[in-house]
């Protein structure tokens, strides 16, 4: 007896996702499969970019789906990007995500979308399909050698016989490729640029970039001590303010020399005890190598950016300021710098700490702290859990471009000979920016990406001791949301911890992830066999690559292109007298106008969002579907109804903010890291 099954597919929209291939199909089901069926309309342009195509195929009753076997028999390039397929029989309908490529002259098969782990599996049909398209991963997310990785997390192997899978290619499109966006920042900046014959002034010349480009709101208020302290609790790297009730060794800071800078009656003493003074350090710089080269000529060029530390005072006025600047570590030739100081000296020395701070920004809290950390969860993931396991359905979306991304930075960013080498204090031939980086990952632990326990630690998750911190603000109920997302999610397949304990799959994916990307002394347990560490991990890893990475990414060219206010290098050893520094002193030591233009051209492509874009509160839902249980929908329902809840909560604030926090709206937050 034969039977008639519906097929809606959809194709996917980005760019080439359409073919013009002949492809084909069998159904495979728990009583068998059907024979091929080829899928052509007449006088139809099958599978075009973003087409929802349906076809009605006649076979005999292979019983319950189990998947599709799509073939697309193109010799040459021409793959296709198969989003979804649903189909139906009668009052059945089993739905099919995919959202991979089906390249051209292959066969993929397409698993039915239940989410199952591997102890629900129905029959050996469906785990001999589950484990086969574990193997064919396997050989597309290969571990990078050990060796290479010395010191950092475990990474994806890219080389020329091992690309980068095309499901994991960046996006492609004209506008979103951070590529393009240097390209075009980097012309448009030329293009307005006169040709200066005078030396070049980069206090002066910086407003000559911008003649082409907006210019960042903070250029009108860059030199202010307000503007300098608001950065640390809401700027690019709002992770490192500490309270303190104690100077740090080697301060030498007087009564005498904060004269007037306190409350009136106030010592230095009760301030620290008042818990009213917080620390910006910059420690982890201790030691790094600066660049330092000598060109054919016998020119030396170098570069600073000091392990400085700066005090932060709350004022009488309710909000914080710079106190104190030391531009070192010893007390004997270190000076600590005040507002009390003169005007050049006291301005240097800012900048001088916005310019360690960038340094490390950039390698440690941006690049290590997001980007590499992940990487290895994403590996494990792609190598391990087959698309039917939730927690592949859960990640999958928070887990797009991440690859990509990071390999583009390491070629394009880190390695020898690249961008950061051009402008970036701590790069050059002595590697000091991955030393920075193996620095930073030698210290850190996945909980310290958890922002209670990294406030907690700080001394600063009290609102009554920083009452003004809207990075921990706006960070927090998103943590919340996200804890009770995941929670709720992996509550629903995982009824006890021996669930997990006898998930081979998944115990399979944590000896991959401690083996080869993270070990285990860089996790919060030894050993996967509790529930709720599966959700802190999980949580406190779509927490990293959503809400951390947006905090820590989409101001950069507000923050650093306009460069005095930070600059990625300075060009003369920190002060270690007071009086010496004038304007024409304070020009010398910021960057070139070639360092300028690549710093502004960075910020800019580096904060963009790409056209094809995903939030954690995305209009419309999100694109990619990867749940059908009605009970997980009803629990990424509560997580949407919360995030919109606090995009409210964040417009209210804003409305009254002098200025705005709006990177952690969570309409503005993408899923993932994605550039």
């Amino acid at each position: 007896m034969s039977t008639e099954y519906k097929l809606v597919i959809r194709t996917g929209s980005r760019l080439g996702a359409g073919t013009d291939a002949t492809i084909s199909v069998i159904l495979v089901g728990m009583q068998g499969e059907s024979g091929p069926h080829v899928l052509d309309k007449p006088f139809r342009n099958d599978f075009g970019i973003g087409a929802e195509d349906v076809y009605t195929v006649r076979g005999p009753d292979v019983g319950e789906l189990l998947l599709l076997r799509f073939s697309n028999t193109a010799k040459f390039e021409d793959d296709w990007l198969l989003e979804t397929v649903q189909v139906t029989s009668g009052v059945k309908l089993w739905n099919f995500p995919h959202h991979r490529w089906v390249l051209g002259n292959s066969t993929v098969e397409v698993l039915e979308g239940t989410a199952r782990l591997a102890r629900q599996v129905r029959n050996e049909r469906e785990a001999t399909a589950r484990q086969a398209q574990l193997r064919a991963r396997k050989e597309m997310y290969g571990w990078r050698p050990a060796e290479e990785t010395v010191g950092l997390p475990g990474a994806l192997d890219i080389r020329k016989e091992r690309p980068l899978p095309k499901d994991e290619l960046y996006r492609g499109l004209v506008e979103g490729s951070y590529e393009v966006v240097i390209a075009k920042t980097l012309a448009s900046i030329q293009l307005h640029l006169p040709m200066l014959a005078k030396v070049w002034d980069g206090l002066v010349d910086i407003y000559d970039f911008f003649k082409g480009i907006e210019l960042p709101h903070l250029a009108q208020r860059w030199k202010d001590d307000y503007e300098f302290a608001r950065q640390a609790v809401q700027g690019i790297h709002p992770v490192h303010i500490t309270s303190i009730t104690a100077l740090p060794e080697g301060f030498a800071l007087t009564d005498d020399a904060v004269a007037g800078l306190l409350s009136p009656g106030t010592t230095l003493a009760q301030a620290l005890e008042a818990r009213r003074v917080f620390l910006l350090d910059l420690e982890i710089l201790e030691g790094i190598q600066m660049f330092r080269k000598v060109d054919e000529h016998g020119v030396e060029e170098r570069r600073w950016a000091p392990a400085s530390r700066c005090l932060l005072y709350w004022d009488d006025t309710h909000r914080l300021r710079p106190l104190a600047i030391q531009l070192g570590r010893d007390a004997a030739k270190d000076p600590v710098f005040t507002p009390n100081d003169g005007e050049y000296d006291w301005l240097a020395a800012k900048i001088f700490v916005r310019c360690g701070e960038g340094n490390a920004h950039q390698m440690v809290g941006h690049a290590l702290r997001t980007h590499f950390v992940a990487e290895p969860f994403v590996m494990a993931t792609m190598r391990n859990l087959p698309d039917p396991h939730p927690v592949y359905k859960l990640m999958r979306r928070h887990f797009r471009y991440t690859l990509a991304i990071n390999d583009g930075a390491r070629k394009g960013l880190l390695a020898e000979g690249a961008v950061f080498d051009d402008f970036i204090a701590t790069g050059g031939p002595d590697k000091g920016h991955l030393q920075l980086g193996k620095k930073g990952y030698e210290r850190w632990k996945l909980t310290d990406n958890k922002p209670r326990v990294d406030l907690a630690r700080r001394g600063v998750l009290d609102p009554a001791v920083l009452p003004y911190y809207p990075y921990r603000d706006d960070a927090l109920p998103l943590w919340d949301a996200i804890e009770e997302y995941v929670g709720g999610v992996l509550g629903h397949f995982y009824r006890s911890d021996a669930d997990l304990v006898e998930d081979a799959e998944l115990q399979a994916w944590w000896a991959d992830l401690v083996e080869r990307g993270l070990p285990a002394d860089k996790l919060p347990c030894a050993e996967l066999k509790r529930v709720s560490d599966l959700v802190d991990i999980l949580a406190t890893l779509i927490f990293t690559v959503s809400v951390q990475h947006a905090a820590v990414n989409y101001l950069q060219y507000e923050h650093y292109a306009f460069v005095p206010n930070a600059p990625l290098c300075m060009r003369q050893a920190p002060p270690t007298r007071k009086g010496v520094i004038g304007a024409k002193e304070l020009a010398e030591m910021l960057p070139t106008r070639s360092q300028t233009l690549w710093q502004v051209a960075i910020g800019r492509a580096l904060s963009s969002f790409g056209d094809d874009e995903e939030y954690l509160l995305n209009e419309g839902g999100w694109r990619e579907v990867y749940f059908q249980e009605s009970e997980v929908l009803a629990v990424q329902q509560r997580f949407q109804d919360r995030l919109r809840a606090q995009l409210e909560a964040v417009k209210a604030r804003n409305a009254t903010s002098e200025v705005p926090y709006t990177v952690l709206r969570p309409d503005r937050i993408p899923c993932g890291i994605t550039v």
